[in-house]
């Protein structure tokens, strides 16, 4: 890679809803890189269509969810994207983060911008799960943009590359991201909190507690 050619980190997601982990993700890849001199022009979180609810019942509504990632990083160095949302039905990885490099490369006029994907090891880790990932979708993910991954309690992702064929070849282009704060905040979590009518402030921003409550989102156990 062009250690001269912006970055724009990439975090996709279900954000159902949006917590302080998403956030924290994003600020320690943003730290990794740019602890190694390397340009981040920027953040994108990108919420996921409404069609992969046929494969996550709990899935709210995409509005919603896309107003709590704006929220989320409201006056932030993050944006959320719209582009998923706007297509006609769900779409794989690679192609979001080939759409998304390609709108901000026009956006920053920077023609050599590459979009990584950021993670957590639990993603790298479903390469290996049968028919989940198109294998020319990850050499693409893993030559074309590269992966920064969070490493997790109980994961091992050097080991895990090491024995991943497409892994291995890439390996220069995925960095383990070590992020000190242990933090084990989850969607599901949240939605039980809100289901239970307990609070869910501190665990993601105050503006998307108050969106939560006002919308009574995640009030009835089918939205779990």
């Amino acid at each position: 890679m062009n250690r001269n050619a912006p970055i724009l980190l990439v975090l996709t997601g279900s954000f159902n809803p949006p917590h302080m982990a998403h956030l924290r993700l994003m600020e320690a890849a943003r730290d990794y890189l740019l602890q190694q001199s390397l340009n981040v022009i920027g953040g994108v979180m990108s919420p996921v269509h409404d069609d992969y609810k046929r494969y996550k019942k709990t899935l709210i509504d995409y509005n919603e969810r896309r107003a709590m990632v704006e929220l989320a990083t409201q006056n932030t160095w993050i944006k959320c994207s719209s582009w998923e949302g706007q297509q006609n039905t769900w779409t794989p990885t690679r192609q979001a983060l080939e759409a998304l490099q390609e709108e901000a490369r026009l956006k920053y006029q920077e023609p050599n911008l590459v979009a990584k994907l950021v993670c957590g090891a639990d993603l790298l880790e479903s390469f290996n799960v049968p028919g989940l990932w198109k294998w020319d979708d990850i050499e693409k993910i893993l030559g074309n943009h590269g992966l920064l991954v969070a490493r997790r309690e109980g994961s091992n992702p050097d080991k895990f590359i090491f024995k991943h064929d497409l892994c291995f070849k890439h390996q220069n282009n995925i960095r383990i991201v070590y992020d000190p704060i242990n933090n084990d905040v989850s969607s599901t979590v949240l939605r039980t909190l809100a289901s239970r009518k307990c609070s869910l402030r501190f665990l993601t921003p105050d503006a998307v507690c108050d969106y939560i409550t006002e919308k009574k989102l995640y009030s009835s156990n089918s939205e779990q």
